[in-house]
């Protein structure tokens, strides 16, 4: 899909799709056999997971037209399809840009990171803003936030500046 979106919008007569598609650095040896050698990969990180900006009916329109067999992600909570703001995408992106190591996809629904936690919102950094939990994974405290239905940790926030978001 990424290839042809690249062309889609390389061709004059589209009205430009933007897109985003989040990748990760893998690491793999050159020679599995003895083990030798080890080659870096940028692939995917969640497979199908391709972000689209736009409003919902014109995605709708835009998969049904070219890509009839992809769909729009419903928000788990919410049960209709995912909308993200582009206040939240814009730090989400930049961040992917230059230090994706610092982002992981949950598997768990993002409920579920709120039991026993306070939800706070970020008042510095490029996170600015953003609502959610500070949560201890991998030996790290990260902030888990939802993101179109989905759960994200991010490292590295726990130095910012929070506030107690009162519910």
């Amino acid at each position: 899909m990424e290839k042809w979106l690249e062309k889609f919008n390389a061709d004059e007569k589209n009205t430009k799709q933007p897109y985003f598609i989040h990748k990760t650095l893998r690491y793999s040896y050159k020679d599995k056999e003895k083990q030798q050698g080890v080659k870096k990969t940028l692939e995917q990180s969640v497979s199908g997971l391709v972000f689209l900006q736009g409003t919902v009916k014109d995605l709708q329109e835009f998969l049904a037209d070219y890509f009839p067999q992809f769909h729009l992600v419903k928000d788990r909570s919410l049960g209709r399809p995912a909308s993200i703001k582009d206040s939240i995408m814009q730090p989400f992106m930049n961040v992917m840009k230059t230090h994706p190591e610092q982002v992981t996809f949950l598997r768990d629904d993002f409920e579920k990171f709120a039991k026993d936690h306070v939800k706070l919102r970020v008042l510095s950094g490029p996170f600015k803003d953003y609502e959610g939990y500070i949560v201890r994974i991998d030996r790290d405290r990260q902030l888990v936030f939802d993101f179109g239905g989905r759960a994200v940790a991010i490292r590295g926030v726990h130095k910012e500046d929070f506030e107690v978001v009162e519910e």
